[in-house]
């Protein structure tokens, strides 16, 4: 195996973006009473992370050669 490690979100911005998860959902709960409406941002920040993963595997494959 390689010594290659992917680079990582920082700690602070992992903790701001689960902070504004949380608070949207805790809206869409108790104040809009439609908690699908909370997994939305979820979903979306999910699948920018997972691209986001993606990109910097390609990346590194690219690099190799």
């Amino acid at each position: 195996m390689s010594d290659y490690s992917p680079p990582s979100p920082p700690r602070w911005l992992t903790a701001g973006v689960v902070a504004l998860l949380v608070a949207s959902f805790a809206y869409s709960v108790l104040v809009a009473h439609q908690p699908l409406l909370g997994l939305l941002p979820a979903f979306v920040v999910g699948v920018c992370y997972f691209a986001w993963r993606v990109l910097a595997a390609l990346e590194a494959i690219a690099a190799r050669d």
